[in-house]
């Protein structure tokens, strides 16, 4: 959102769709891994996630891909509500604090 490039613009968009239903390596192979900081960023994003579930004791009834997909593991042990605050402070954390202080279009003028 914060790059004027219309080619990473291009990539971010549909990689950042595919990591909401739980496949991420478009997201981390083209984007993150490229410029780092995001990368450090959205790791920041999951362990704040990742506190809040340890905090809230979110235990789902299986094994499978996380975010939109992953609410079906949380809708029969009445955890579901938490499950959704959980993903939206994580994904919320790792966008604001990459967009102050994980990426800037001077980056792409380095590469």
């Amino acid at each position: 959102m914060k790059t004027k490039s219309k080619k990473l613009k291009a990539l971010a968009f549909p990689s950042a769709l595919s990591a909401l239903l739980g496949i991420t390596e478009p997201a981390i192979f083209g984007v993150n891994l490229r410029y780092v900081r995001p990368f450090i960023m959205g790791l920041i994003g999951g362990a704040i996630g990742g506190f809040i579930a340890s905090i809230l004791q979110l235990a789902g009834s299986g094994m499978s891909i996380t975010v939109i997909p992953g609410i079906l593991l949380y809708l029969g042990n009445g955890q579901l509500l938490p499950y959704i605050l959980v993903n939206v402070v994580a994904v919320a954390a790792g966008f604001l604090l990459t967009y102050f202080f994980g990426f800037s279009d001077k980056q792409l003028e380095e590469l």
